[in-house]
């Protein structure tokens, strides 16, 4: 994810070594507010109130990009509310608690992957900005790569990474 010349590298451990001790020291603290910067800053340049794409132009009302939509038809970018973040952040601990209940880490994992498509689908009808959709596309990637006891480290660490990610968004991030 890129804003503002930051660029988030999901990757939660010291030297890609997944270890509860190998954890990155400033990932719940300093990349978790940076995170959240870039949930205020998506990629797409805004002209005024209105979505625009210095190649695609202006997206309009029909959801397509358009170098010559009218002023009129011109979308106005919905902002990401702290709704929306919740309720990604709520179906994460519901996961969560269901692996701490004794339920199979496999059984789990589709439920975990279906999160892209949520994300896709919030994103279509406007209520998460790119750099969420991204946030969570990339996380969802990154925590199932490996073998199935690394996905389950990773998830654990995931989970406490957007707890983190919602404190700081609590305040900034407004509905």
């Amino acid at each position: 994810m890129d804003c503002n010349g930051y660029r988030f590298e999901v990757e939660y451990f010291e030297n890609g070594i997944v270890d509860k001790k190998n954890i990155k020291i400033d990932l719940f603290s300093d990349e978790a507010e940076k995170v959240v910067e870039c949930f205020l800053n998506p990629k797409i340049v805004m002209d005024g109130d209105y979505e625009k794409d210095e190649r695609k132009g202006y997206k309009c009302k029909n959801n397509r990009w358009d170098r010559n939509c009218p002023k009129n038809q011109r979308k106005i970018k919905k902002k990401l509310s702290s709704t929306q973040i919740r309720k990604f952040y709520e179906e994460v601990l519901n996961l969560k608690q269901k692996l701490d209940n004794g339920e199979d880490f496999r059984k789990i994992l589709p439920y975990f992957k279906m999160l892209k498509a949520k994300a896709n689908v919030a994103f279509e009808r406007d209520v998460i900005n790119t750099n969420f959709k991204t946030f969570i596309e990339e996380n969802v990637d990154y925590v199932t790569k490996g073998s199935l006891e690394e996905m389950k480290k990773k998830f654990k660490v995931f989970c406490t990474f957007f707890e983190a990610v919602v404190a700081y968004a609590k305040g900034r991030i407004k509905d």
